[in-house]
């Protein structure tokens, strides 16, 4: 092993998804991945598409963004994405994009389920692993959906003081209400 391998193996090592590996489960790792580079703006994943591999990010920085276009998240150096689909067999749930030039390791399915099948303890390490980063990855979408419920509930509270229809007898709104702001 060369000086340039055994340098990515230790910044490997260190990377949420291989914390706890022995640098040779790290070297049987590094066999089956490829390395790959995008540029910026390279689609990567697409939401629907099947998860046939996964990706750890070493230099650069990607997006992930919703059906509709919106960042959902970021990924920058030293994060796993595609995993999920890899472990659980489903499709891409977000699209990915680089969004700075990007080098990646790209390791496909079947070369992943194969090492791990070969080795006990590296793949449960590696599943502990990937508990630990969804359960993050959930935490923090958690915060954010209470964040924006907060906001929303905030909207409504405000909002009512603006207007408030008088209501018929029959519960629907007197359609001659006038609205705040409305002068004759």
């Amino acid at each position: 092993m060369n000086q340039k391998q055994h340098s990515l193996m230790q910044v490997l090592q260190k990377i949420s998804i291989f914390k706890g590996l022995e640098l040779g489960h790290i070297q049987r790792l590094l066999k089956v991945g490829t390395s790959q580079r995008y540029g910026i703006g390279e689609t990567i994943y697409s939401i629907g598409e099947e998860s046939t591999d996964m990706l750890v990010l070493l230099q650069g920085r990607l997006v992930v963004t919703s059906a509709a276009g919106d960042v959902l998240g970021e990924i920058k150096p030293g994060m796993p994405t595609g995993e999920m689909g890899v472990l659980t067999n489903q499709p891409r749930s977000a699209n990915i994009a680089s969004v700075e030039n990007s080098v990646v390791v790209v390791i496909g399915r079947d070369a992943l389920v194969s090492v791990l099948a070969s080795n006990q303890a590296l793949h449960i390490i590696i599943l502990k692993n990937v508990v630990e980063i969804l359960s993050e990855r959930l935490l923090a979408a958690n915060e954010q959906n209470d964040a924006l419920q907060h906001q929303l509930t905030q909207l409504e509270t405000d909002g009512d003081d603006d207007y408030t229809p008088s209501v018929t007898n029959d519960g629907q709104a007197d359609e001659y209400d006038e609205y705040p702001g409305d002068e004759e």
